[in-house]
């Protein structure tokens, strides 16, 4: 393998990586969150479930712009149009999430637990592709934030 080849497959290979642990880390802030809300503070279910996904998206696209995709992008205005569109493009995959898991167990009797894995699975995949080539996309082509190398 070629030393380009090699450091483009590498570079990859460490963002998945970190995209990953950023997901870790964005379900534990959903959950705990959702448990502070619910169990400590005493909200209704869906208003702790509401607020809990709120604060796990703003966690997920300050640690992907920062952490995993390292934009550069750093004018309020280039923020303001990368959160726009990170908050739209999650509350797609929201959608996409609760149509896949219901044709799955109304339409093919698929269990819900499976469904639900099911649908994630491709959902990660769907935001980790959203999030590089629309959202945190660079400027200019190849151009990286090498401050966090």
């Amino acid at each position: 393998m070629n030393r380009k080849l090699r450091y483009f497959a590498d570079k990859r290979t460490l963002e998945i990586i970190r995209y990953i642990i950023i997901g870790i880390f964005t379900t534990l802030v959903s959950y705990i969150s959702f448990w502070l809300f619910y169990y400590i503070f005493h909200w209704e279910t869906n208003l702790s479930n509401l607020f809990s996904v709120f604060l796990a998206i703003i966690f997920a696209f300050v640690t992907n712009k920062i952490y995993v995709f390292r934009s550069i992008h750093n004018s309020i205005k280039d923020i303001l149009i990368e959160a726009v569109v990170f908050f739209f493009s999650r509350g797609i995959s929201i959608v996409l999430e609760i149509i896949g898991v219901l044709v799955l167990t109304s339409f093919y009797t698929v269990n819900p637990m499976v469904s639900k894995i099911s649908v994630s699975f491709f959902v990660v995949i769907i935001n980790y592709f959203t999030s590089k080539y629309l959202v945190f996309k660079p400027k200019e082509e190849g151009k990286v934030n090498e401050s966090w190398k």
